[in-house]
């Protein structure tokens, strides 16, 4: 799952804040009546409670009611809680309503086509920025004679069938992608499978297909170009997408889309 925006985090912490100012309200609806006043005893406190704000005098509280003394001092807190939360989920409500993240790039949207190459947007559409993306030129890994030809629907010669279905199911999705494009971890260039550009976000993600991992030199190799994606901040289920198989467990299309549409939409 990808990260959230930042109008689903708002809306994340709106639920929290309206989740404790309920259970707030609940458990004052059920704390005993009135108020408690503590005051220091010697070596100990008392406790008095008034039930009406307009009584002149407080009810001491003997030891025998301790528990009703302290399920007051837990009801003043749970008004403090219940205003304050309550506060911050009608605040967050609000902007929540007027927050709108997208407004910059409508206007450019809709502003008529004849005007747009007039304009340099401030803010690039997504499919402005998918398309710039995506024209980015890099070289790619080459690929030896000794491996057998593989080609994506777009075209583009890829190492297994498994990266075909891969490669196809990107985009039938309209996921912008490169294959094999270099990458610089620290000192180190590797070449992952597919670079991927989540639109939702703008995040770009890394797919590497793990297609021999009965093959325990294999295994191992990629277990190094694993702990150099960690190493450098790109982490398996956050920003780096693992796919496995062996000759006796393939991958299916199943689980390619299921990749697609946890990470990349």
């Amino acid at each position: 799952m990808h990260n959230k925006s930042l109008k689903e985090q708002l809306q994340t912490e709106y639920k929290k804040f309206e989740k404790i100012e309920k259970e707030a309200i609940e458990r004052l609806a059920k704390a005993p009546e009135g108020t408690v006043y503590v005051n220091k005893h010697r070596n100990g406190v008392q406790f008095y409670q008034k039930v009406n704000s307009k009584d002149k005098k407080s009810i001491y509280l003997p030891v025998s009611e301790k528990e009703k003394a302290i399920a007051l001092v837990q009801k003043k807190y749970d008004h403090q809680i219940a205003e304050a939360a309550g506060k911050q989920a009608s605040l967050l409500s609000r902007f929540i309503k007027n927050y709108d993240p997208d407004c910059l790039k409508r206007i450019y949207e809709n502003t008529p086509d004849i005007k747009k190459n007039m304009i340099i947007p401030v803010v690039l559409t997504d499919q402005a920025y998918a398309e710039q993306w995506q024209r980015i030129q890099f070289q790619s890994k080459e690929i030896g004679e000794d491996v057998p030809e593989h080609y994506s629907n777009k075209g583009e010669r890829v190492r297994s069938k498994s990266e075909v279905m891969i490669a196809d199911a990107l985009a039938m999705a309209g996921i912008p992608y490169r294959y094999e494009c270099p990458l610089m971890l620290g000192n180190v260039i590797i070449h992952p499978d597919f670079t991927i550009l989540r639109i939702t976000d703008r995040a770009q993600l890394y797919w590497e297909h793990l297609g021999r991992m009965d093959d325990p030199e294999y295994v191992i190799k990629n277990l190094r170009k694993i702990r150099l994606y960690e190493q450098n901040g790109i982490m398996p289920g956050i920003n780096l997408i693992l796919t496995m198989e062996t000759s006796q467990q393939p991958i299916n299309l199943s689980v390619i889309k299921e990749m697609i549409r946890t990470y990349c939409i």
